[in-house]
């Protein structure tokens, strides 16, 4: 029968790894709330910017059908 080989386990920590995996973690999320952040207010400012050339084109048309 073949022996199998010892593994000394009694300093195997993987307390270091989990921190790795855990700070990665936290950089995605940060950067995936970053983009969101930056998506939302794009989308805001688009939005504005076409409510404002709504406003100027109404204002365009009422003035020509006044004359």
């Amino acid at each position: 029968m073949a022996a199998f080989p010892s593994v000394d386990l009694t300093n195997f920590d993987l307390a270091p790894a989990a921190r790795q995996v855990r700070d990665a973690g936290d950089a995605v999320s940060a950067a995936a709330l970053e983009a969101t952040k930056d998506a939302a207010y794009t989308a805001i400012g688009l939005g504005i910017l076409t409510f404002q050339r709504i406003q100027v084109r109404r204002r365009e048309i009422e003035k020509t059908l006044r004359n």
